[in-house]
């Protein structure tokens, strides 16, 4: 690593800007986890698999898979992959969290001649505008250019930056020079990989470049190595170095990158010794040592790298016994496939794992910790889910975000639990503790301003267990005419009271229930509980909603889910006003059926 790159990556922080918080990488030495994504044969994320589907091995010997884990790294980008989701989800967990991505943006501004930037402009530009508030992105020019933005969820000054990016290439490089700007290249992106520390969540690395030297000698074979000598073991050295920080590659390159001359090889009086000076060939190396994709970027639109966005969105992770050569400093050979038919597996060809460290009491992950961090916590599993009500109909403008959660092994007994609202900036605005952990489901409430938030439920049982489940909240009510609507609630009657439920199996029914606020006594309203397989498909069952007065021009509207006939699965229950004046909406809630 050259002293110029260590000290720009030493002047930045970069090391404690990519690093998460202190207990946030710690997870139960019990296990390793690998993570990897799986895509069907369309290329779209496939959604579950089972241990069993898995065959996975390290340097070459096969492992257990005890436990596969889907994470949501963030909510899928609109018209990709939302396209085939039919319904939201009935609540979060935290097996499939919404943790937040990391971005590693590496801009190669000696590959660039100047006036030839759109294309890369064009491709981060429309990547960044599908990025949401958990998303924290940081841009480098390498290899002089140094940490242009720090790590960061301010996604607009990430864009300043690129616009600002202007190419440093000269129109006549030789392939001597662009094999020494490669050897720079590749020992800064070693740098900045070593600087992320050894990760136990997966981070994005998009190196967008018009061009990479093959390894060559730059000299003949009878002399010492030339100035610009280019080794295969520095693309290797990139590729153990991404194994260590978790790193997915992307490479995104002009598409209209073509060579610039063949290859040559030595003959036997010594010349033709300086191999290759096709650009593309070093870029095909780099991208087999990280298993990273090749993107082709265009001057003309933005959604060059829409699949990034699309593909980061969710990966699976795989847990496995760890046995005591796991943990030797080397790199360890990585290889994983599944047995599910036309299902593709991508993986990096090459893992490191850390030895974890000893937890005590003193180490061991709070409610707090978790609460203000963006990473994954899935020892205990968890699920959450919120519901917005009108009890703040006030002149303060404020509703009430209600919170149910509860541990998916319902034996399990919590010590501590908490909860936050999360704005689009990233801010808390709302905390919440409970006063009996002991509570099932554990209920709680807090009021906020109408507006999107993320609810993030925390929680710790008596072994010392931690886990975080996030939700997607839209705390609005529902206006219909003069009246106003609070979110559907799926529960089961108990003690003569709806007593919420995320999840049901072989209930007969279920019942359901909202609040209607702003309403007269005799005021004409019909209401009408609808199951469908889809938010707008076809109604399955049609009930009538019985309404009754609760007081304060409050309402509250119940009736029965028939759940019997219906396979497992995930089904919309409408919930259906209308007025006499013709004036009607709704409230949908999803529902989720296992065996």
């Amino acid at each position: 690593m050259s002293r110029l790159v260590k000290a720009l990556l030493a002047s930045a922080g970069l090391a404690t800007l990519l690093a998460l918080p202190a207990g946030a990488q710690e997870r139960s030495a019990r296990l390793l986890a690998i993570d990897f994504q799986a895509f069907d044969a369309a290329g779209a994320l496939v959604r579950d698999l089972s241990p069993a589907e898995i065959d996975l091995r390290i340097d070459g010997q096969a492992r257990v898979v005890r436990f596969v884990r889907r994470i949501a790294a963030a909510p899928p980008p609109e018209g990709a992959e939302a396209a085939t989701v039919r319904l939201a989800p009935p609540y979060g967990t935290s097996a499939d969290s919404a943790s937040g991505r990391l971005f590693v943006l590496v801009l190669d501004e000696d590959s660039f001649r100047a006036g030839r930037e759109q294309p890369f402009r064009n491709g981060v530009i429309g990547l960044l505008d599908q990025l949401g508030p958990t998303d924290y992105v940081t841009v480098i020019g390498m290899p002089y250019g140094g940490v242009k933005v720090p790590l960061t969820n301010d996604h607009t000054r990430a864009r300043h930056a690129i616009e600002l990016s202007s190419g440093q290439r000269s129109a006549d490089e030789t392939g001597s020079e662009m094999a020494c700007r490669t050897r720079l290249l590749l020992e800064s992106l070693e740098s900045v990989l070593q600087s992320m520390g050894a990760r136990t969540t997966p981070a994005t690395v998009i190196l967008l470049t018009a061009g990479l030297a093959a390894p060559r000698r730059d000299a003949p074979m009878a002399l010492a190595p030339g100035m610009c000598e280019l080794q295969s073991e520095l693309f290797r050295r990139v590729g153990r170095a991404a194994g260590v920080a978790r790193a997915n590659f992307y490479i995104a390159q002009p598409d209209d990158l073509g060579a610039s001359a063949g290859a040559a090889g030595e003959s036997i009086s010594g010349s033709g010794f300086r191999g290759s000076n096709n650009p593309l060939i070093g870029i095909e190396d780099l991208s087999g040592v990280t298993r990273g994709i090749r993107i082709p970027l265009t001057a003309r639109g933005t959604d060059a790298l829409d699949r990034v966005a699309v593909e980061t969105s969710t990966y699976f992770v795989a847990e496995i016994e760890p046995e005591l050569e796991d943990f030797d400093p080397r790199s360890h050979r990585l290889e994983i496939r599944t047995s599910r038919s036309e299902v593709t597996i991508r993986a990096r060809p090459e893992i490191t794992f850390v030895r974890p460290r000893t937890t005590t009491a003193a180490t061991r992950l709070t409610v707090s910790d978790m609460l203000t961090s963006m990473s994954t916590f899935s020892d205990l599993p968890l699920r959450a889910a919120a519901y917005t009500m009108g009890a703040g109909l006030t002149s303060d403008g404020q509703v009430q975000v209600a919170l149910v959660a509860e541990p998916l092994d319902r034996a399990v007994a919590l010590a501590s639990v908490g909860a936050v609202l999360v704005n689009d900036d990233g801010g808390i605005v709302a905390r919440w503790s409970a006063v009996d952990a002991g509570e099932s489901p554990i209920m709680g409430a807090m009021r906020v301003p109408p507006g999107r938030y993320r609810l993030r439920v925390a929680a710790v049982d008596e072994a010392g267990r931690a886990g975080a489940a996030d939700y997607r909240v839209e705390a609005a009510l529902t206006q219909v005419g003069p009246l106003s609507l609070g979110d559907l609630v799926l529960g089961l009657s108990r003690d003569e009271r709806l007593i919420p439920r995320l999840e049901f199996s072989d209930e007969p029914s279920v019942l359901a229930s909202f609040e209607i606020y702003g309403g007269v006594e005799g005021q004409a309203v019909s209401a009408l509980l609808e199951i469908a397989a889809s938010t707008n498909g076809p109604a399955l069952v049609s009930v009538p909603l019985a309404i009754r007065a609760e007081g304060d021009g409050r309402f509250l509207a119940i009736g029965t889910v028939p759940l019997g006939a219906l396979a497992p699965g995930d089904y919309a229950v409408r919930a259906v006003v209308q007025l006499e004046s013709g004036a009607s909406g709704r409230t949908i809630r999803t529902l989720r059926k296992v065996r």
